[in-house]
């Protein structure tokens, strides 16, 4: 069927900014006939704008030509002569001036839409973000007001739609004429000011309220780094850095916040970042933030160890001082561990504040009432990102997101940040499309938005497609529970629970029809994204089931049909990343990260933060080999007793010289790359283990004292429950350097009231011991826990101890996001952790 459109400003468009129209002033009327040009401006504010004018073109262009066959030239303003037909003047334009418009002048990403005498003008403040003068060469760089102005009216008056990034993102329909109201004046105000994460293509971006930064000049949540960064005053300014037990250290870029200096250094950076253009700076401590146990630290903003608060008592001092220094610029406080809820010492920001949320739910909004924030919010947004327990698979359902912009709209959110945002624009993009357009305007229907990105995203195949859909968002309806409760502690669970094969194979048999039915090539090059991402979750899912088959009846039988899965996937990861061991661009789809780029050991493992573990990183062909059932043999060991010295060797010799050696493997029996193994030994009052690992001698390290995050190091970790009940564990960490040791109890408080009941408790701290050296690739470490410690008595004959000991890799040289290799000797194939008393092996002693 053919359209016929007609679009005039309604009492909706009046919220941004519809002057009325005369009445009985004919509309101007766009055939198959008329002769249309393009303009865009001779000049600009900055070079490199008219690269991104001609794309707006473009966009107006593929408008015009899929909709009605029009084909428009574009010209440069002044470059030719006369014209008879409609001009369409993109940008800052002699011609939109001389109608007493000037862009330029325009706020933030607003924009206008004007007609005169059969002409349209399209434009809105296109210059270098910060005003700098000088080339632009991204739009990140840019405000980009004519952006917001051609979507607009792309949407609005040629029915496009931006569903995907790109061309073949974008969809027109045909219609016999277009037409659009004559001297109309219409001004355009995005609710939302600023937009950050990861680009998709800006056209697409400014059209789905994600147009960039602006004004604001944001370090991405942490701004300590660049105020007062370890590179620079590591060596000759250690005070300006925290101290943990008695001692200064600049690993992780933690500061001494009570410092005078340090201060004066984040104010300075502010007011660097201020007076280079931006009108907002974000103010934002260093990321997994370390408290300074110095005397002054303990002691400033309120005594004690709140350092929450002292964060939110520093950053509001330093707000003071920008709003007499810098009136009319604003500050960005960031509300992030440990400073994660509202202050508790005062009740009101200064008129400059804006606050940047990280937990953003009502009850959040609800705590945020109680404080004056005059310049509003933002949010950190991470509904989206591969660090999910979903990995690169779909997050969040629909109804979720409309809540979620209903309650940001409602409690003055003016920004968000998109983390993640973009991974999947096949299985997410319905999903995408409804968040853009309620941040817009939040009065639509997200159900009727679902409905309009089906028909124009998938046309002749919309039916299947929207079963599809409202299938997979169905059970998606059960991870908003997920991420709170964190019940479902492992991917395989939340998988199993998220997709039973009836589920699959209705998804799978609505995608095959909607292809079958597919004609227009847009329309499959679509459905060839959506099939891609989903044979990835189904190659997840297949291996899942599998596995729940190997684990209820173990045998070769079902392991033969779990390996064929597992085959299965790791060839389709290899061909989604080869050549060059990650995944690259999706044919016909350039703008958009597929699956974000990622490398082959992510798409293994389903992301960075919670890995998929055990079956899917077992070495198929070496379990047949050495006709190892996995699962069905507990480890376990004999612990002799030794008389006589226990000295630190290559415990090859003295009293180690005929104990048996005990290795350790991939913790859900995967392939290893530094390997370690050890001994056990006790006499009379210690228990000791001797391990030797495989350690690259390019790495260093550093002491981080008593109870110092180790994990973040190579490290060696032991569990000892002496009782051998499975109920408790003692907890001891050491790294290869000095005085660089963590310990913890579990389940030794058996108040149910107490609250440390069940949990972890961190302030036991054992009087045990570590020696190390390094000697080439190898590192040699000796473990001493007295007995006394552990609060038992020497152990007898037939004793028995249930304990793992593991080991923690870290990747050299890379990114500080990998995985780190994980080993244990006892492996753990539910849950990949070390924790799981369950995996402990058991330890007799003679």
């Amino acid at each position: 069927m053919k359209h016929f459109l007609l679009l005039v400003c309604t009492a909706a468009l009046l919220l941004s900014g519809c002057r009325s129209v005369p009445e009985n002033v004919p509309p101007i009327e766009l055939r198959s006939t008329s002769s249309v040009r393009i303009v865009i401006p001779a000049e600009h504010a900055n070079p490199g704008i008219d690269k991104f004018l001609k794309d707006a073109a473009a966009v107006i262009q593929q408008g015009l030509a899929e909709t009605l066959g029009i084909k428009a030239k574009v010209e440069i303003e002044g470059k030719s002569g006369a014209f008879k037909g409609t001009t369409i003047f993109l940008g800052n334009t002699r011609a939109i001036r001389g109608i007493g418009i000037e862009p330029l002048k325009f706020e933030n990403f607003n924009a206008v839409i004007a007609t005169r005498g059969g002409d349209i003008f399209i434009a809105g403040s296109d210059r270098q973000r910060f005003g700098k003068a000088g080339r632009v060469r991204h739009n990140s760089d840019c405000v980009l007001g004519t952006i917001t102005g051609t979507v607009k009216f792309v949407e609005e008056y040629l029915n496009g739609r931006f569903l995907l990034p790109g061309k073949n993102g974008t969809d027109f329909v045909k219609a016999d004429f277009l037409a659009i109201p004559e001297n109309l004046t219409r001004y355009i105000t995005p609710r939302i000011i600023m937009g950050g994460g990861r680009a998709n293509g800006y056209i697409y971006d400014y059209s789905n309220a994600n147009p960039g930064y602006g004004k604001f000049r944001l370090y991405g949540g942490h701004s300590y780094y660049d105020a007062v960064p370890a590179k620079k005053y590591a060596k000759s300014n250690p005070e300006y850095f925290v101290e943990r037990s008695g001692k200064r250290s600049a690993l992780g870029n933690h500061l001494c916040i009570s410092n005078p200096q340090v201060q004066e250094l984040i104010y300075k950076e502010m007011l660097k970042k201020l007076d280079e253009g931006a009108e907002a700076v974000e103010l934002a401590q260093t990321d997994g933030f370390t408290a300074c146990l110095c005397e002054k630290c303990k002691a400033f903003g309120l005594p004690g160890d709140d350092y929450g608060e002292k964060i939110w008592i520093l950053h509001r001092s330093l707000a003071e001082r920008l709003l007499t220094d810098r009136p009319g610029k604003k500050v960005v406080i960031i509300c992030y561990p440990p400073n994660f809820t509202p202050p508790k010492s005062f009740k009101e920001f200064p008129a400059n504040t804006m606050i940047e949320l990280c937990k953003y739910s009502e009850a959040t909004f609800a705590d945020w009432k109680k404080i004056k924030v005059p310049g509003g919010f933002l949010v950190y947004v991470y509904n989206w990102g591969n660090y999910h327990i979903t990995g690169y698979t779909p997050k969040c359902p629909p109804s979720y997101i409309a809540k979620q912009v209903n309650t940001f709209l409602s409690n003055g959110v003016k920004g968000i940040y998109r983390c993640g945002f973009g991974e999947l624009f096949g299985l997410e993009a319905p999903v995408y499309y409804i968040f853009g357009k309620l941040l817009e305007n939040p009065s639509l229907n997200y159900e009727k938005l679902l409905l309009e990105f089906y028909e124009r995203a998938y046309h002749e195949s919309a039916a299947p497609m929207r079963s599809f859909f409202d299938a997979l968002h169905h059970a998606l309806e059960l991870m908003p529970w997920i991420k709170e409760t964190r019940y479902l502690s492992s991917q395989r669970h939340v998988f199993g629970a998220l997709y039973n094969p009836e589920l699959m194979d209705n998804l799978n048999k609505n995608l095959t029809r909607a292809e079958k039915m597919a004609v227009q090539p847009k329309v499959k090059k679509r459905l060839a994204l959506v099939r891609a991402e989903f044979e990835y979750l189904k190659s997840i899912v297949d291996v899942i089931q599998m596995y729940r088959a190997y684990r209820t009846a173990p045998n070769w039988q079902t392991f033969e049909l779990l390996a064929a899965a597992l085959d299965a996937r790791n060839a389709l990861v290899n061909k989604m990343t080869a050549p060059k061991g990650r995944v690259g661009k999706f044919n016909d789809f350039p703008d958009l990260r597929f699956f974000d780029g990622a490398t082959k050991a992510w798409l293994l493992s389903n992301g960075r933060s919670s890995t998929l573990g055990a079956p899917f990183n077992w070495d198929t062909k070496m379990l047949r080999e050495k006709k190892i059932l996995p699962g069905t043999i507990k480890k376990r060991m004999t612990v002799k007793k030794v008389k006589g010295a226990v000295e630190f060797n290559d415990f090859e010799k003295g009293i180690w010289k005929d104990l048996k050696w005990e290795e350790l493997g991939g913790i859900q029996l995967g392939a290893i790359s530094e390997k370690s193994r050890f001994k056990a030994a006790y006499d009379n009052k210690n228990f000791y283990i001797g391990i030797v690992s495989d350690l690259d001698p390019k790495k260093t390290f550093h002491s981080l004292g008593n109870d110092g995050p180790c994990w973040r190091n190579d490290c060696i970790e032991i569990l000892l429950d002496p009782q051998g009940m499975r109920q408790s564990f003692y907890h001891m960490i050491y790294t290869p350097a000095k005085d660089s040791r963590f310990d913890e109890a579990f389940g030794f408080i058996t108040d149910p009231l107490h609250p440390l009941y069940n949990k972890h408790d961190t302030a036991w701290n054992g009087k045990w011991s570590y020696a190390c050296r390094r000697e080439g690739d190898k590192w040699y470490s000796l473990f001493t826990v007295p007995f006394s410690e552990l609060k038992v008595p020497t152990p007898k004959p037939g004793n028995v101890w249930t304990l793992n000991i593991g080991r923690e890799s870290r990747i050299i040289g890379g990114s500080g996001n990998e995985v780190p290799e994980l080993s244990l000797w006892s492996p753990n194939l539910e849950n990949a952790g070390f924790h799981d008393r369950e995996a402990f092996g058991e330890a007799v002693f003679e």
